[in-house]
């Protein structure tokens, strides 16, 4: 498989991806399975919860799973999200909401509050960096 450095190139392994389960396979199989593990494993066993990965393809598929995630905060359950830009992507967590903002953890060792329009619109960046604005995928409880 191709690296997976570019939303370009992930959006095509997904694509040519038929289940979700396909794509964390051939991912872990070239990331390692920590990468692919750290949410249905770690998180999971942390919560109690199975964890399914939901694809953010557009504004309106990032407002549909807005419920969820707050729904999912509001019971202690972080949310992993993955964002990417032009040249990259990066994981961090959804650890908190509180009126219209959303609490990220990102492992480079910082916890920002975004707001729900910024997750919607693409406008991530400001919770790791600026060319990485683009939130694409969610996992949340089963």
């Amino acid at each position: 498989m191709a690296s997976c450095w570019s939303r370009r190139r992930c959006s095509a392994a997904r694509t040519a991806s038929s289940t979700t389960e396909e794509w964390d396979r051939k991912n872990a199989a070239h990331f390692g399975s920590y990468a692919v593990d750290l949410t249905h494993t770690a998180v999971g066993s942390a919560t109690g919860s199975d964890y399914q990965r939901q694809d953010l393809d557009s504004a309106a598929d990032r407002r549909a799973a807005l419920t969820e995630v707050e729904k999912s905060v509001a019971q202690g359950r972080p949310v992993p999200v993955d964002v990417s830009g032009k040249e990259g992507a990066h994981a961090m967590t959804i650890i908190a909401q509180e009126g219209d903002m959303l609490q990220v953890y990102n492992p480079w060792g910082s916890t920002t509050w975004v707001s729900e329009d910024d997750f919607i619109n693409g406008h991530m960046g400001k919770a790791s960096s600026s060319d990485l604005p683009n939130a694409y995928s969610v996992y949340l409880p089963r």
